[in-house]
């Protein structure tokens, strides 16, 4: 439900085992903040799971709950600050989430985001991304905190909160996984338009899950 980017956080979001490998994912809450954990290695190479992850403008693609998306100034030729819109459903229970934050590559495949709250229906939030090369795959790494203004009702609603979570990343991650596949397989440096045309078409790379 509640993404730090994209992916973050991805802005953001179902069996329990994602594309790739899965090595890790944990949700966890703790005075209100929710801290999510996600390791995965991706059947992608590191250049195309990386040009997704950072596709900030397009990341509606790997999160479908977001319905608005812009990029803002920051004043700072380090970061892109990004703002988003999306909604949520948890059952009959819908809410319009509002987050922005500004997203800083220390080094190649290091991302950190940190939320703003005045833009945002988060009092706090930070994120990190870690995009390494393994062998022809690529391991990703995600870890992000938010902590909501809105009201959550304790117990169910904390454990309900917890799941969309976690159903919610494994889908996004999905999402990244096979567009990173796509676009390794038709090259898009020398092939642009394939990709081009099937986003133009309403194109979704959703994996069917069994």
């Amino acid at each position: 439900m509640i993404r730090a980017c994209a992916l973050f956080t991805l802005h953001l979001f179902i069996p329990s085992v994602a594309a790739g490998e899965l090595e890790e994912l944990s949700v966890i809450e703790a005075d209100g903040v929710y801290t999510l954990r996600i390791a995965t290695v991706f059947d992608a190479p590191e250049k195309y799971v990386h040009d997704i992850i950072t596709d900030y403008q397009h990341a509606y693609r790997v999160s479908p709950a977001i319905t608005e998306l812009e990029l803002l100034p920051t004043g700072r030729k380090d970061a892109i600050r990004v703002r988003n819109h999306s909604k949520h459903c948890i059952g009959a229970l819908c809410l319009k989430i509002d987050w922005a934050g500004d997203f800083t590559e220390t080094r190649h495949g290091q991302i950190e985001v940190r939320t703003i709250p005045h833009l945002s229906s988060f009092e706090s939030g930070t994120a990190r991304w870690e995009i390494s090369r393994a062998g022809e795959r690529t391991r990703v790494f995600h870890e992000s905190s938010l902590k909501p203004k809105f009201f959550i009702p304790p117990v169910i609603g904390e454990n309900l909160l917890k799941e969309q979570i976690e159903a919610d990343t494994l889908a996004t991650f999905d999402r990244i996984e096979c567009y990173a596949k796509l676009m390794f397989k038709i090259d898009v440096e020398s092939n642009p338009e394939v990709l081009k045309n099937l986003f133009s078409e309403g194109w979704d790379c959703l994996i069917p899950r069994s």
